[in-house]
């Protein structure tokens, strides 16, 4: 029924605003996960079912601080080939397990984790490795409840904690790896007899066919070369001259019933199932980064970026795997039983290299995944504030044009962007000077009221003498190549016909940063027609080929090293990125934190800026699943991530726009952006009352950004995400474990629902817990249940279902300004909700937001704390930069903190000028600091504390004059 439905919606597109499936691979379309699938099913269909890998016991070696193990694998299919395999306990608990192939005809692509992770792991010293006969194991951790064992005959690697199976690998017999051979070895049809046949308990005997040669490796690899060394697809031949190499793998979690993460694809957080009974989809997710135009909206489609990370969930712990592999990957979802859940991972190349992430909280494997790949950067405080973009502003009159009725709409933004078409014939860095005679000037028009430009720079260069970035990259020689290995590779894209740079090339990489230099050398080509102000875009990095298979690079091209495309396909757009950050980081003296978005991404790519979720769709099911995507990929460590308010493709109507306004303005990266053929819908153009609503919704946004970059600083520091959906907030709330409509924004409290549907008046929100909600608006107190429950709230076009849990302090700036910078000696807001035990805490950070001056400990990080004491309550500000330096920034952990530092010094005249209490349960007699009285109001209303729902009390303390650097008390008596 559900395919029909699909099929019913996809009829009703126009041919304009369909995906061209066709132009993608399924499964059944691409040989490696065609056997990846039928290996799965005959293991299915086969109850004696053994995989034919196992670990020779003789070969077990302790390292001598007996941090790891290794030993020798053999599969019974070809005991001539041989295995390594590598086990290792790192500091924080994460185990890794390698396997490769040893002494092969070539070796296996083993540099993904290289470009992944931050630095190289600790091992830890305190192990102590039991090798018995039949297993090595070791029991680690505070309680020496988590047991690593593995198994040698089959070989099986399980995790465990409290003797409860957590995760498990090549449980069910699927691991493969397909070793490398020659062609000539494979021809003429010849078969040895299977000396061991009848030994073979994976093969039943009485089918054998007398006179018939069989393979002995057909009851395991199936029978015939399926794809092993060409295929076709949609024209283009691949050689494969490697020959086949896949590597397939289960990874099980006998005891978690939901799974999440393996971004990016369009679908629910907690991963529907691709196999078993009734399952929701046909097709495995796909890892492929594709320009998939107008993908859909509900499907395991490969988008832009692949990150192999998978956490599985449920009351009682959180584990995470990491299955750090460059090329194309599929992974099918099973749920034998409602408590446990399975992954078959196929990827095309590369050896197994597994992290496997102990838990137990979700913070835990967030902490323990980041300590491998690196938090969230921190970014510019005013990256979080609005974008507005287009394909495109067409010229410098255009841009400042738009400014201008920003300004007289009084409608606050931080940065204007431009698409390809300021560049000349499409060869980025060179202004088209018809329509951009003055970039600089323009820049600086933008900067005078501290606003930002972002232009884009595509990995593609034009093919031809007069561009100066092209003719440098043939001279270095850092070029892709074609399977000669010696051919420039030549595609075509925006540009005509181009070539792509080799980022993984050493060569590259300094020269690419030289281009980005505003002052460089006058014997070198470099960007002089910029400014310090102007930011990068990074898109079609998949990369993106308008005239290769599935719109992408020939997987036999060649790289540095003589890889093929295949086997690092994933990471290629990553390190594009990457070096664009550092490119724009290294382009000042101090440098200043880079803004560089991404389109294709990598585990690791949060550590070089943002991400957008690609050419979507005006339409609701888009706005929908754009909230389901961004929590997918900030709990896979990338939380700077967004949608394209309004859609890329189409015109919505103004109630959908204002909605999808009002989720951007709750996604951590904020930008409005729309086709070069969509009517123009910046938000001025909007009729009343529209305008004004979006007007609104913007303001609040800026007026939360204090929420925001606080929230930044947690992520990156602990690698807690930005946005936080139930299953993060609230562990053992299973009610909340599939919920994915609504999320926490960081550790602040704030819950909101975001609207994402036509003609919606009113929302259902869950609220987890037996704590008070409060209406961030209205004030009005929800109570919850320990259960949890349903509430209805408020949710007219006008309306945003934004609550506050009880318990929490929320800081704010409420003045309107044009544009981030221009707030920061703006007062603060502070707003109290008492939780149901009269108690509350927030926290509040600040730096100078664009330098890495905080590093020298150059910041402010304050806790508030609402305590009752007796009847009344006392509101606080503590120092927690001096409580806690050490935990206090990213990449450095400070030994002190000093008060008098100089961006507390520059900011020692902002204050607190107004602090909102709810749930008060009685009007004070006084409210006081130090002894001095302040001036408050009093609404009366419903108290935190009292089991009925309506409007909360509401105490105003009007202006206490409070630093907001400085410690204080606040005395509010009974």
């Amino acid at each position: 029924m559900r395919a029909l439905s699909t099929l019913l919606v996809l009829a009703a597109l126009p041919a304009a605003l369909a995906v061209k499936t066709h132009d993608f691979k399924t499964c059944s379309q691409a040989g490696f996960c065609r056997r990846g699938r039928a290996l799965s099913a005959r293991a299915a269909e086969n109850p004696s079912w053994k995989s034919p890998y196992s670990v020779d016991a003789s070969s077990v070696t302790l390292s001598p601080d007996q941090a790891s193990f290794t030993a020798a694998v053999k599969s019974s299919l070809y005991p001539e080939v041989n295995f390594g395999l590598d086990v290792r306990i790192h500091e924080d608990g994460v185990v890794r397990v390698r396997l490769d192939e040893i002494d092969g005809l070539r070796k296996r692509y083993d540099e993904a984790a290289s470009w992944a992770l931050l630095e190289a792991p600790k091992v830890s010293n305190a192990i102590q490795w039991l090798v018995a006969r039949d297993s090595v194991r070791a029991k680690y951790g505070p309680k020496k409840d988590v047991e690593v064992a593995v198994t040698f005959e089959p070989l099986k690697i399980t995790l465990s904690r409290s003797g409860k199976e957590q995760v498990v690998l090549n449980g069910r017999g699927l691991l493969h790896m397909e070793h490398y051979r020659t062609k000539e070895s494979t021809e003429g049809g010849q078969i040895e007899e299977p000396a061991q046949l009848e030994d073979n308990p994976n093969v039943d005997n009485s089918q054998t066919v007398l006179g018939q040669a069989q393979s002995d490796t057909a009851w395991f690899e199936g029978e015939g070369e399926d794809g092993w060394w060409e295929e076709t697809f949609n024209g283009f031949t691949d050689t494969k001259p490697r020959g086949p190499e896949s590597l397939s793998l289960d990874i099980d979690f006998p005891n978690h019933g939901h799974v999440y993460g393996i971004p990016q694809h369009a679908t629910r957080l907690s991963l529907p199932t691709t196999t078993g009974e009734d399952a929701y989809y046909s097709e495995p997710y796909r890892l492929y980064n594709a320009d998939v135009f107008e993908y859909l909206a509900d499907s395991t489609m490969s988008l832009y970026g692949s990150i192999p990370f998978m956490q599985a969930h449920s009351a009682e712990s959180t584990v995470g795997v990491f299955n750090a592999i460059g090329s194309e990957t599929w992974v099918d979802v099973g749920r034998p039983t409602p408590k446990s859940t399975t992954a078959h991972w196929i990827s095309e190349t590369g050896i197994l290299d597994v992290f496997i992430l102990p838990g137990p909280t979700p913070a835990d494997v967030f902490a323990q995944y980041t300590r491998l790949t690196g938090t969230p950067a921190l970014p510019a405080h005013w990256a979080l504030g609005y974008h507005q973009c287009r394909w495109n502003y067409v010229s410098s009159d255009d841009v400042r044009s738009v400014q201008k009725r920003f300004d007289e709409e009084d409608i606050p933004v931080d940065v204007f962007w431009l698409d390809i078409e300021y560049a000349e014939e499409h060869k980025y860095f060179i202004w088209d000077k018809k329509t951009f005679p003055d970039p600089v000037e323009m820049t600086k028009d933008v900067e005078a009221i501290e606003r930002k430009m972002v232009v884009i720079i595509d990995p593609h260069l034009k093919r031809t003498d007069n561009y100066p970035v092209y003719k440098q990259a043939t001279e270095l020689d850092v070029l892709i190549k074609q399977k000669d290995g010696q051919t420039d590779y030549e595609g075509w894209c925006w540009s005509g016909s181009s070539a792509w740079v080799d980022f993984f090339h050493p060569r590259s990489w300094d020269w690419w940063k030289s281009l980005f230099k505003i002052d460089g050398p006058e014997d070198k080509w470099h960007w002089t027609e910029s400014t310090e102000n102007t930011y990068i875009w990074n898109d079609m990095n998949e990369p993106a080929i308008f005239n290769g298979p599935e719109i992408s690079m020939p997987r036999e091209s060649i790289h540095y090293g003589g890889w093929e495309h295949r086997d690092l396909h994933n990471i290629n757009g990553m390190l594009f990125h990457n070096l664009t950050s550092q490119a724009v980081k290294d382009r000042t003296d101090p440098p200043k934190r880079p803004f560089v978005l991404t389109r294709s991404f990598y585990a690791g790519s949060q550590r070089f800026g943002a991400m957008w979720t690609g050419d979507n769709l005006g339409t609701w099911d888009h706005m929908s699943v754009g909230v389901k995507m961004v929590l997918a990929n900030n709990i896979a460590g990338f939380s700077f991530s967004g949608s394209d308010v309004g859609g890329f493709f189409g015109n919505p109507e103004p109630e959908m726009l204002v909605r999808w306004y009002a989720v951007g303005a709750f996604s951590p990266f904020f930008r409005a952006h729309a086709h070069i053929d969509t009517k123009r819908r910046e938000p001025y153009l909007l009729d009343e009352p529209y305008k004004g609503i979006v007007r609104d919704i913007l303001r609040l946004r800026y007026s939360l950004l204090p929420v925001w970059y606080t929230a930044f600083r947690e992520a990156s520091v602990t690698g807690l995400p930005v946005l936080r959906p139930h299953y993060v907030a609230v562990p053992q709330d299973e009610a909340g474990f599939a919920i994915d409509d609504q999320f926490f924004v960081g550790s602040s409290g704030l819950l909101v629902k975001p609207v994402v549907e036509k003609s919606v008046t009113e929302a259902t929100v869950y609220l987890p817990g037996d704590e008070v909600y409060y209406d961030y608006f209205s004030q009005h107190a929800y109570k919850g249940v320990a259960k949890g429950k349903n509430v209805t709230v408020p949710a007219e076009l006008h309306q945003i279902p934004l609550l506050i849990r009880g318990g929490s302090i929320v800081p704010s700036r409420e003045r309107p300004r044009r544009s981030s910078p221009l707030m920061k000696h703006d007062p603060f807001t502070l707003r109290v909700a008492l939780g149901k035990d009269g108690n509350a805490r927030g926290e509040l950070y600040l730096d100078d937001g664009e330098t890495y001056s905080h590093h020298d400990g150059n910041f402010v990080w304050r806790e508030f704390i609402a305590a009752k004491k007796g009847k009344g309550v006392r509101i606080s500000s503590k120092n927690l930069a001096a409580e806690k330096p050490a935990e206090a920034v990213d990449s450095v952990a400070l030994a002190s903190y000093s008060n008098d530092n100089d961006f507390a010094k520059s900011i020692a005249n902002v204050r607190v000028e107004k602090v909102v209490l709810l749930g008060l349960s009685t009007k004070p007699s006084s409210v006081s600091v130090e002894g001095k009285e302040l001036t408050f109001t009093f609404t009366p209303g419903v108290a935190a504390s009292d089991k009925t729902e309506g409007t909360a009390s509401v105490l105003v303390i009007k202006d206490p004059k409070l630093s907001i650097t400085g410690d204080w008390e606040i005395v509010v008596q009974p």
